[in-house]
């Protein structure tokens, strides 16, 4: 972690401290057994944060994590480390035409009483569309990552709301066990 924090893409310093805080042993779709470790660390200027090292995946949401739990934050961390190597690799594609599953997802957020709604992001996952909208629910702003057959949404009072919502509303569909 120290070594990935001081790299000029991230902080570009090496942190003050880092200290290990745990081990979580999962199985993921996909890429099977794996153990990822939880560490919190403390960059110069006072920035405290936690990350997750996975070689060769190792990662960390930049900036203030405090108001999230270890588990929400361990959920979107797998949601981040499934997409990335994929979208790299090409298996996950952002650039595609929809068949109209973006058409109708919209219809059905305005249905469900969500209004200046914007797609952020695209996705195809195989055969399947996932988007990433803002939108407006209620008179809260909101972040939604889905499609028309399963979401997630959070409104700004959530922490997840920091986080882009694809990495929350893919976690938990990729990850098999947590042990």
């Amino acid at each position: 972690m120290a070594k990935w924090l001081a790299h000029p893409a991230e902080f570009g310093v090496a942190p003050k401290a880092v200290r290990y805080l745990r081990t979580y042993k999962l199985t993921l779709i996909g890429d099977g057994d794996i153990d990822v470790h939880l560490v919190e660390y403390e960059m110069p200027g006072y920035t405290k944060s936690r990350g997750f090292v996975n070689p060769p995946l190792t990662w960390s949401f930049l900036g203030d994590t405090s108001e999230f739990s270890d588990h929400e934050l361990l959920v979107a961390y797998c949601g981040w480390a499934w997409m990335f190597p994929r979208i790299q690799a090409g298996t996950v594609v952002t650039n595609f035409a929809s068949d109209g599953e973006e058409t109708r997802y919209i219809a059905q957020k305005k249905a469900q009483g969500f209004s200046d709604i914007k797609v952020t992001s695209s996705y195809k996952i195989g055969t399947s569309e996932i988007y990433e909208v803002d939108g407006v629910l209620a008179g809260k702003p909101t972040k939604s990552a889905g499609n028309t057959e399963a979401e997630t949404v959070f409104t700004a009072d959530s922490p997840q709301f920091k986080l882009p919502a694809i990495y929350s509303f893919l976690g938990p569909q990729v990850i098999k066990s947590v042990r």
